[in-house]
């Protein structure tokens, strides 16, 4: 079967030399490396591995069918994001937003429509271009596609219009007929399905049927001991990390819900008990010394429209003289070892001894399923979906609690117990072996249990059993 797969990103699937060269010039955007499009590559690799043919159009030029008016991060998209839901401002009037906005669906729909008339699909598989408009004109334009190809279509929700992070107010009677009509748009060739309960609930409250697939991880796919320890030595080299040092490691991209400042307000309080730790063992057999620190690892990289949140979040890092670094510059989504790139997950994950999840909002967690992978323990904030569908599960964690509120800094904090009695937790678990390997074996097997490619496999053979049964 021929499938093609729509986001407006999506990862590289290119030759090393190009992907190293795009990847310098995308190091202030996560374009490739955000977990839509990570889960979208999973998806792409099973289906080949399966059998069939598989292409991606998206925004970015490493896709089979490169559209760069389906980038939501743009200044018209942003001009008509602003006019549509925050203030009709830079239009004379709802009439003149209107035909500008008619104007950009056109120019989509004629690139989307080539798309599906060169590659001829027999399915579709759209990424969340269907439940948040971040970029209405893209979900109008491939709604009105869908209606006339009569292709069937798949839609994964990584995100939907009623989650509490989202938040879309119209300022005019055509911008409310968008939000009610298309978010998401009902068809007899669409099928719907979700990455957790909680938006499943909220479709179903909405008259729309959805079918629940979790983020996967292949987590039977683990690195030989001999290519860890060679990616370990090799990428704490590159940042001068000793091995008796501690790494704490943040893999999610540094935007505001990901609540990063509480790594540093917990990496604070963990350099202050270092002088307990002096000449103790640590799990993997070595003494934290005198010489020893505590370093937290950034490995995200942050999204354009919000450089102004990583410049400040590196501000309050140095304020509270905590040792730490960025590594999102080394990051390539194809990943090139040979020319210094590095992937995300498995590579990065190799240098670090605990992985911090602090962020306030996700619609599932890709992050912290590639820790559990990658056999790390984790310290999580319970935001809404991890209580709901992942901790139900059996996973075990470190807990930040649920509870965050706001300074007048902008800051996330979290209360000082629960901060300093995560600390401890770490710190046991840190020198504790059988604790360390007990905690990262159950989340292993949990992950195999619930969130393996085995999970994804029988999701796409439900999918592709309805493809076969639609008639529209």
């Amino acid at each position: 079967m021929k499938v093609l797969l729509i986001h407006f990103r999506s990862a590289p699937a290119i030759g090393w030399k190009q992907t190293c060269e795009l990847a310098k010039r995308y190091r202030t955007d996560s374009a490739g490396s955000d977990g839509v499009s990570l889960e979208m590559k999973k998806r792409r690799d099973m289906l080949e591995a399966m059998g069939h043919k598989v292409a991606v159009c998206s925004a970015c030029e490493w896709a089979e069918f490169p559209l760069p008016n389906l980038e939501f991060d743009s200044d018209e998209t942003r001009k008509m994001m602003r006019n549509l839901f925050r203030q009709l401002e830079d239009f004379a009037g709802e009439a003149e937003l209107k035909k500008s906005f008619n104007a950009s669906m056109s120019v989509l729909k004629q690139g989307l429509g080539k798309a599906i008339s060169d590659f001829i699909p027999e399915m579709i598989f759209v990424h969340n271009i269907f439940c948040l408009p971040i970029h209405p004109a893209a979900t109008l334009a491939l709604s009105e596609l869908l209606r006339e190809f009569r292709l069937p279509c798949a839609a994964i929700h990584h995100d939907i219009l009623s989650e509490g992070a989202y938040k879309f107010t119209p300022t005019c009677d055509f911008a409310k007929s968008i939000l009610e009509g298309y978010f998401p748009p009902v068809m007899p060739n669409l099928s719907h399905w979700t990455i957790n309960s909680r938006n499943q609930k909220a479709l179903k409250d909405k008259g729309i049927a959805a079918n629940v697939i979790y983020d996967t991880m292949n987590f039977d796919d683990q690195l030989v001991p001999e290519i860890y320890a060679r990616l370990r030595e090799e990428i704490r080299t590159k940042h001068d990390i000793k091995p008796h040092d501690v790494v704490l490691f943040v893999g999610a991209r540094i935007v505001p819900n990901k609540q990063i400042e509480i790594a540093g307000h917990l990496s604070a309080i963990l350099q202050t008990l270092c002088q307990n730790l002096i000449s103790v063992k640590l799990y993997h057999g070595k003494l934290f010394s005198e010489q020893s620190r505590i370093i937290l690892v950034l490995a995200g990289r942050p999204e354009a429209a919000f450089l102004d949140c990583k410049a400040k979040l590196f501000k309050l890092f140095d304020k509270q003289k905590i040792s730490w670094i960025y590594a999102g510059d080394d990051i390539c989504p194809g990943c090139s070892q040979r020319n210094g790139f590095y992937a995300l997950y498995p590579d990065m994950y190799t240098m670090a001894d605990f992985v911090l999840y602090p962020s306030g909002w996700e619609g599932f967690g890709n992050q912290l399923l590639e820790a559990f992978a990658a056999c790390l323990p984790v310290a999580v904030f319970e935001y809404p979906v991890f209580k709901e569908d992942i901790a139900s599960k059996g996973v075990d964690v470190v807990s930040l609690g649920d509870t965050v509120r706001k300074n007048g800094d902008g800051f996330a904090h979290i209360p000082g117990k629960i901060l300093d009695r995560a600390a401890l937790e770490i710190i046991d678990i840190l020198t504790t072996p059988e604790k360390y390997r007990s905690i990262t074996a159950n989340n292993i097997a949990v992950g195999k249990r619930y969130f393996s490619f085995d999970v994804l496999r029988v999701h796409l053979s439900d999918v592709l059993e309805w493809v076969r049964s639609v008639k529209v």
